[in-house]
């Protein structure tokens, strides 16, 4: 918190977290947008996964005149039905906020229809079963 009493802002993120839904087998990716405050320069000087079974990720410096950061792109790997969570760890150089989290959860489907089972013989009736 600043004297002000307003709350800090370290960095923008955008989206504040990866949310990775798509069918299976096609490619299903996020980029999450870091952008640096002025005041509060920073360098992200690693990250980890805290899983890492199911992402992958890769972090990108970028410089424009209206601000620069990063650009975080994270990408599934799960190959089979199902939902999971993850999260990102980012270090930092900063005193002031040394580490960032970020939030991923995926949820990957198939829209291949379910296999049937046989068709039942329908049932015959008969005198005396109606």
């Amino acid at each position: 918190m600043s004297i002000t009493g307003k709350v800090m802002q370290f960095a923008r993120l955008e989206p504040a977290y990866a949310r990775l839904v798509g069918e299976v087998g096609t490619t299903i990716k996020k980029t999450i947008t870091i952008t640096r405050e002025k005041e509060y320069p920073f360098k992200i000087l690693k990250v980890n996964a805290r899983n890492g079974k199911d992402i992958v990720f890769d972090l990108k410096e970028f410089k424009k005149d209206d601000g620069d950061g990063y650009l975080l792109t994270i990408e599934n790997k799960k190959t089979a039905t199902g939902r999971y969570a993850d999260s990102l760890t980012l270090i930092t150089d900063s005193s002031i906020k040394p580490t960032i989290t970020v939030p991923v959860y995926g949820q990957i489907f198939s829209t291949a229809p379910a296999p049937k089972s046989a068709p039942s013989a329908p049932s015959k009736k008969n005198a005396t079963n109606g």
